[in-house]
């Protein structure tokens, strides 16, 4: 081997904390080092076909799950027929008892149901679409978030606690405390180079996770970098109002008071008919002020300022819950990689 030739670095060990938002950034980033990603997905979901599989099959929530396995699995042959089967929904009046159904979340069902493990189930279904990175359900228990709202009421159940109008949340709680972190996050966060909190539901889909016994020691032990995502718009019925610096804060007191070591920031404004699209949806555009940074950085947290906004956007997405103004995968590789370079 020619001396002058550097050897080829390893792949950075990538792990995503979250939903699908997050997951698939790594895995579209990343995407030809897949075997080096492992994705920490939620699994409280209430909403859609996945509340109808948790009503009647007494399991957690597949849908996310169910999410990250298709976007992670491969594209071609018969792999790849299997991954748009996954994502496949039956029209409401093709099958009215389980309305807009996922074929993926029925799968997850049924495997749950013949192997009596969600983590099993997962694993299977992994293989089924070819995926070659690592995807761990947060808890394999079937557990549900709880809000403390402004005006003191309690809301139970994810759909509640994201349901738009309602007073704001002050407080997330799982409603058992008899939750169990599953198998394998220890190691996959020890072992990590980087772990990406979000983008996402900061509530619903990051936070839901922070709450899961032993996730918030093991982010505060490990030795990789804890990078947050934060989102670029407001999420109605959660994050109505708060700024970049109160999401900030807002995951570091569900880290145990411990700042993330990085937080990524969107700081480009975009095209108006963009904004004013998602204006129309009580969904406004997050921007840093300076103070905000400089609070950031007196908290012990690095900021990333940057572009980081999805390029050809071509119009709102029609989806079951609300769209938002996304993140570009490219970008946040770019925006990862210049992390990596960094000290400590």
């Amino acid at each position: 081997m020619d001396a002058h030739v550097p050897p080829e670095r390893p792949p950075l060990k990538l792990v995503s904390i979250g939903s699908i938002s997050a997951a698939s950034l790594l895995i579209n980033g990343f995407f030809g080092q897949r075997e080096a990603i492992t994705a920490i997905v939620s699994t409280t979901d209430t909403g859609s076909s996945t509340g109808v599989i948790r009503e009647k099959f007494s399991m957690p929530a597949p849908g996310d799950i169910r999410a990250v396995v298709a976007a992670m699995g491969e594209e071609t042959g018969v792999h790849g027929v299997l991954k748009k089967l996954f994502e496949y929904r039956f029209k409401p009046d093709q099958f009215p008892e389980l309305p807009n159904m996922s074929l993926g979340n029925l799968v997850l069902a049924a495997l749950m149901d013949m192997t009596k493990d969600f983590s099993k189930a997962v694993t299977m279904a992994s293989e089924i679409v070819g995926c070659r990175g690592t995807i761990l359900p947060v808890t394999v228990t079937n557990a549900n978030i709880k809000a403390k709202l402004a005006n003191g009421c309690v809301v139970r159940g994810e759909a509640a606690v994201r349901r738009v109008g309602k007073p704001p949340i002050r407080e997330l709680f799982l409603e058992n405390d008899a939750v169990v972190l599953t198998n394998g996050i220890d190691d996959a966060v020890m072992s990590a180079d980087m772990v990406v909190m979000g983008p996402g539901c900061l509530y619903t889909s990051i936070i839901s996770c922070l709450l899961v016994p032993g996730l918030a020691g093991v982010l505060r032990r490990t030795g990789a970098k804890v990078v947050y995502c934060c989102n670029t718009t407001t999420t109605p019925g959660q994050t109505d109002g708060m700024s970049v610096l109160e999401h900030v804060a807002c995951i570091t007191h569900y880290l145990g008071d411990t700042p993330p070591d990085y937080v990524l920031i969107n700081n480009k404004r975009p095209r108006p008919e963009v904004e004013e699209a998602y204006r129309s949806d009580a969904i406004y555009l997050l921007l840093p002020a300076a103070y905000e940074v400089e609070q950031i950085k007196a908290q012990g947290c690095t900021p990333v300022l940057a572009d980081l906004l999805e390029e050809g956007w071509k119009g709102k997405r029609s989806l079951h819950k609300l769209d938002s103004i996304r993140h570009d995968a490219g970008k946040i590789r770019a925006a990862l990689m210049s992390i990596d370079g960094k000290e400590g």
